[in-house]
């Protein structure tokens, strides 16, 4: 009878021989690598081919930037979001701050009972309460 222990020590056991069996059979895949439509291509020692190349991959690089200024737009709106959140949460925290003053009457409250004094105390104890009980 399999329990409950048992059954998950096979199943993460079967996770990892998974993923060992991955990484040495499976396809090497790397992740966010999106060259796959680019037309870079490396240089040579003709001149002419330098050049031509050299133009083809400026186009190339110009259009991977063309892409990334969409990033800065979201960039910039991220950027504005955190600042308008920074704003809410430090009105947040003065409104908070007012409303404690409000209940307290904006000066600290004094405790009492929670510092310790150097009088001592003793204690009394009495041996003179018996308890008799009759059947």
């Amino acid at each position: 009878m399999l329990t409950l222990i048992n059954i998950l020590v096979l199943f993460f056991s079967f996770l990892i021989i998974y993923q060992i069996l991955l990484a040495y059979f499976g396809d090497s895949v790397i992740e966010g690598l999106t060259n796959n439509d680019s037309e870079y291509k490396p240089y040579g020692k003709d001149p002419m081919i330098l050049a031509q190349q050299n133009a083809g991959n400026i186009s190339v690089l110009k259009k991977q930037v063309d892409e990334l200024t969409g990033l800065n737009q979201l960039f910039q709106d991220l950027s504005g979001n955190y600042a308008g959140l920074q704003s809410q949460v430090n009105s947040l925290v003065k409104a908070q701050n007012d409303y404690t003053n409000e209940m307290t009457g904006g000066s600290e409250v004094q405790i009492t009972g929670t510092t310790t004094s150097d009088s001592t105390t003793s204690d009394s104890t009495t041996s003179d309460s018996t308890s008799t009980t009759t059947n």
